[in-house]
């Protein structure tokens, strides 16, 4: 669903040099800009959730983080670090039970920062839906070829369910998907939103400014306010 700009100005109270400052400044990305023929001439409409979420994220940073920080924690890039066992242990949205389970079915016990995202959205899967360490552990099986390469975040993981047994689907964000009338959609989880969220919350922990993590070694700060539910 499609908001047009003046309606969203309207709905947000944002101005025209706010929302495209913001463009300038890499919050909002270009390919939300979407001119559509209209009876009058042409409009600029944008994703409705997409935006309405951003920009309320956006107003609630702005007063803590420059622009320039704030671009860097929404962007969707990845960090190139990888996380270990101690580092999956202090990510408080990684599920604690589950991370024997993660070692065997990925085979290694450090993850790429998109693996760790598919980590979560597991440990989310499993507490939203009561899903078993045996079903965790066949659906990391079944995603974890499929991961491996990814280096963009902007990608919404889909569970599945048919016959009594569960699957993982990914598909990038701005498409649709449809799918064999024989699977059923139980729940979705939007990755870039969570590297949004992990990397405010854990940017001092981990580091997670992808401009600056090269040049500094890991620390570990523990707590911080919870960002996802």
């Amino acid at each position: 669903m499609l908001i047009s700009k003046k309606e969203l100005l309207q709905e947000t109270n944002i101005s025209y040099g706010q929302l495209y400052r913001w463009k300038r400044e890499g919050l909002i990305p270009e390919e939300w800009f979407i001119k559509q023929p209209t009876f009058t001439g042409q409009e600029t409409f944008f994703p409705k959730k997409k935006i309405l979420r951003r920009i309320k994220k956006i107003q609630e940073l702005k007063n803590q983080y420059s622009l320039e920080e704030l671009a860097r924690i929404l962007a969707p890039e990845v960090s190139e670090r990888n996380f270990t066992e101690q580092d999956l242990r202090i990510i408080e949205e990684v599920d604690l039970a589950l991370i024997p389970c993660f070692f065997k079915s990925f085979g290694k016990n450090n993850f790429t920062y998109v693996e760790l995202l598919v980590l979560i959205s597991l440990s989310i899967f499993r507490k939203r839906h009561n899903l078993s360490i045996d079903d965790i552990e066949m659906l990391s099986k079944g995603i974890k070829d499929t991961i491996n390469d990814l280096k963009q975040v902007d990608y919404i993981c889909l569970l599945l369910k048919s016959n009594g047994d569960y699957y993982l689907m990914l598909y990038p964000e701005n498409t649709g998907v449809m799918m064999d009338e024989r699977l059923k959609k139980i729940s979705e989880i939007n990755l870039n939103e969570i590297s949004s969220s992990i990397k405010l919350k854990y940017r001092k922990s981990f580091h997670l400014d992808t401009e600056e993590e090269e040049e500094n070694d890991l620390l570990f700060i523990e707590g911080g306010e919870e960002v996802l539910t």
